[in-house]
């Protein structure tokens, strides 16, 4: 027997319920791992995986260093190379006993320039480049591409932008086959670079054949998340959605955020989708370059009063490419996206093929951590509200949830999720404590991986019958010390319903030591 004297409190309990061990301190979630002052990170990584990262002992790091999520983008790689990829993040994950989840980067109606030499065609300002029907190689007079109605959704007038924006055409003149374009701004132009049609609304359908294809391998393997790209309405989510019912799928929808037509459609598209991410390459083509900062911060405000999780991503880091060390503004720009109440950030090429994938994983982390210390000082003193599209009733349990929390000084605040829903409301107001999500089922925790503050842990499943709150709670607060996130003193706070069981709103707010709701086991009542 050990004895605990805690704040006056006498708290008994045996050795054996209490004795952290090796394989539970390793099977802490990674974000609580890398802490500053004691703070857990709170912010979700996002990152892609490709050669610089998809070896098992890369992932293994990753995972380690800070890694929430794995992103497999479906635009590279074959279904054989996905797979390979998808069996060995589940395998080292479960190795490490992590909770990681997956999503599928669906490629969408992204349209190219055709097949030319590969040595490229330099295009000089004033000269023209044709654009024509059909797959064949290309050339400056007859240049393909890789959207059968390019022709027909250009008009005369409209800009061209090719290779991320770094070539820019204008459409003079136009056939029923053929659109002339003059070179704006020249430079060398390489086979199969993106075309951005700023001024055009593309017409293109939301999920092309190789995204049917990808989808399928996506709903087969069990992905958690999947990621829609070029969305333009709420109507392509939901298409999207409908596919994955008929494919016996759960994934959750991100639906990219990346053309003006999404902007003007934002809303509708929030309320269809679980997530959204912020692609701020497509998006600062598409739209003016100093328009992005400012629809950034709209994006994550209206997620935010739809409860969704909000991911920002392209070129978070990009200089940590090629470098150990990321630059000022790359720092800033982190730290920014963190503070305007972005859930997630995503590392594409920093992970995917740079030289230093774990590195830009730990700064992000760090600079995460820092960013989080100062909002949290900012918030301690502040009101604190919650969206205004939800139901007042659970606001006013989360909220109170929060206050009785902060007020106590309490480790965490307890939810055992089964929709999410709750936890999304506390973490929506950004609050002091970190939140745990408690769930048998690792798939449903999973979907807690975008969550800003929100640390899933895995229950021990209990056969069909379904435990006292008290017994629930006892188990939870073992497992909790297990994994070394809190000492018997510890105060935590839950929120539940009652009667205990059923799938019903919060409506009980509960604070308990941990120790207090371990030392319940040794009751013969229980």
């Amino acid at each position: 027997m050990t004895k605990y004297i805690v704040l006056g409190i006498n708290a008994t309990l045996t050795s054996d319920l209490l004795k952290p061990t090796r394989k539970g301190l390793d099977a802490m979630p990674a974000y609580t791992m890398r802490t500053q002052r004691g703070n857990p990170r709170r912010t979700k990584i996002v990152c892609t995986l490709g050669p610089a990262s998809r070896s098992e002992e890369r992932i293994a790091h990753l995972i380690d260093a800070g890694m929430n999520v794995a992103r497999i983008n479906c635009s590279h790689g074959s279904h054989d190379e996905h797979r390979e990829t998808y069996a060995r993040l589940r395998s080292v994950a479960a190795e490490m006993g992590r909770s990681l989840a997956i999503l599928f980067d669906l490629s969408g109606p992204k349209i190219r320039v055709g097949a030319f030499d590969e040595a490229g065609i330099e295009l000089k300002r004033g000269s023209r480049l044709t654009f024509v029907e059909g797959d064949g190689e290309g050339t400056v007079d007859a240049m393909t591409s890789t959207y059968p109605a390019l022709i027909t959704d250009l008009e005369v007038g409209d800009e061209v932008y090719l290779d991320d924006g770094n070539l820019r055409l204008r459409v003079a003149e136009k056939t029923e086959s053929s659109a002339i374009c003059v070179v704006e701004v020249g430079g060398l132009l390489k086979p199969r670079k993106g075309i951005n049609l700023p001024g055009s609304r593309v017409s293109a359908p939301a999920l092309t054949e190789k995204d049917e294809a990808d989808l399928e391998l996506a709903a087969e393997l069990g992905a958690d998340f999947v990621a829609l790209s070029f969305v333009r309405e709420a109507e392509h989510v939901n298409e999207l959605r409908e596919r994955l019912k008929l494919l016996n799928s759960n994934a959750q929808i991100v639906s990219k955020i990346e053309k003006p037509q999404a902007i003007e459609n934002l809303e509708a598209i929030i309320e269809a989708s679980d997530a959204v991410m912020v692609a701020r390459g497509d998006l600062g083509v598409e739209l003016p370059v100093e328009r992005v900062p400012g629809v950034q911060r709209q994006i994550i405000r209206s997620a935010a009063r739809h409860l969704k999780p909000v991911i920002v991503a392209t070129q978070m880091m990009e200089s940590m490419i090629n470098s150990p060390r990321p630059t000022r503004a790359e720092v800033s720009d982190v730290a920014n996206a963190i503070h305007d109440g972005c859930d997630a950030v995503m590392l594409s090429a920093e992970t995917a093929s740079g030289s230093y994938p774990i590195e830009t994983v730990r700064t992000v982390s760090e600079v995460a951590i820092d960013t989080e210390r100062l909002m949290i000082e900012e918030r301690a003193n502040a009101p604190m509200t919650v969206s205004a599209h939800g139901d007042p009733y659970r606001q006013a349990i989360v909220s109170g949830a929060e206050h009785i929390a902060a007020t106590l000084h309490a480790k965490f605040i307890v939810v055992r999720s089964e929709s999410g829903l709750t936890a999304r409301y506390l973490s929506k107001l950004r609050g002091i404590c970190p939140i745990i999500a408690a769930n048998p089922d690792s798939t449903v925790l999973r979907r807690h991986a975008l969550l800003w503050g929100v640390i899933p842990v895995k229950t021990a499943e209990r056969d069909n019958e379904i435990p006292s709150m008290d017994v629930e709670l006892a188990h939870l607060a073992r497992e909790l010390f297990r994994l070394g996130l809190g000492m018997p003193h510890d105060k935590m706070v839950v929120v539940s319903h009652f009667p205990w069981g059923e799938q019903r709103p919060p409506n009980s707010i509960r604070a308990i030591r941990i120790g207090d709701a371990i030392d319940q086991l040794r009751d013969p009542e229980y």
